[in-house]
């Protein structure tokens, strides 16, 4: 009786803990820019308004306009669905495309644009903690392409900015982390940092295409250290574009 009873009690143990651990992993909540196309909601902000902490806004191909506010800690992810690109968030020349206020968010796989040129526009504006930003493309914005103001511990990699005022621009942040990211053909600067932050991993930097870059060992690693604009951070490991 005591083995069985000692079996029983482990096996609602383990059940306990597997529920909660599926419960952890979130729910994904899908949207879609048509009524028709099996989504649960329309509208990207009307996804986060209900979302709780650990939950996945999905968004899938098409073109959505506005301001979005990542105000929980939750995953924003743009999905290719049915052969269409990456979803396009257009802040139609006013304000920012995405703003991160939320601690522990991530912004991923989402293309923004034409955000407003005011202080503090951009195509992503990251205000928060720990926040990653990863495989998200920012072109033509009126401010930088993602910039981050008073954020710490924040990872960004695999980023493209191009055609904005600034590729990236760090403000008032330190202790964040940036590699593999692509700058270029930005108007005013591909990257700018007034604080202390690491612009590589140890290993591999990000490709800037103002940096006059050589590669006499051909080990896709530039020669020469790039110098970020704006204050003391270096990019150790500049990519060859």
């Amino acid at each position: 009786m005591i083995r069985k009873n000692h079996t029983t009690a482990s096996g609602i143990a383990l059940l306990v803990i597997l529920i909660a651990v599926g419960m952890s992993q979130g729910a994904d909540l899908k949207v879609c820019e048509c009524q028709a196309c099996g989504c649960q909601y329309l509208s990207i902000q009307e996804a986060i308004n209900v979302s709780n902490p650990g939950d996945t806004v999905l968004v899938r191909s098409g073109t959505f306009h506005g301001n979005i506010n990542v105000s929980k800690p939750i995953v924003l992810k743009g999905e290719q669905w049915h052969g269409g690109d990456f979803p396009l968030i257009s802040a139609d020349g006013n304000g920012s495309c995405i703003t991160v206020t939320a601690d522990g968010a991530t912004v991923q796989s989402i293309k923004v644009t034409n955000s407003g040129n005011a202080s503090g526009d951009a195509g992503i504006r990251v205000v928060s903690n720990n926040t990653t930003v990863r495989s998200n493309t920012a072109r033509e914005n009126g401010g930088p392409g993602i910039i981050l103001e008073g954020a710490r511990n924040c990872t960004l990699s695999g980023n493209k900015a191009a055609n904005n005022s600034v590729g990236i621009c760090l403000s008032n942040s330190s202790d964040n982390l940036l590699f593999n990211n692509r700058l270029y053909n930005n108007t005013e600067l591909d990257a700018f940092d007034d604080g202390q932050n690491r612009w590589d991993d140890g290993s591999r930097g990000n490709y800037y295409g103002s940096f006059n870059c050589t590669d006499e060992n051909n080990d896709t690693i530039c020669d020469l250290a790039c110098n970020i604009s704006g204050g003391s951070s270096v990019d150790a490991h500049p990519l060859v574009g």
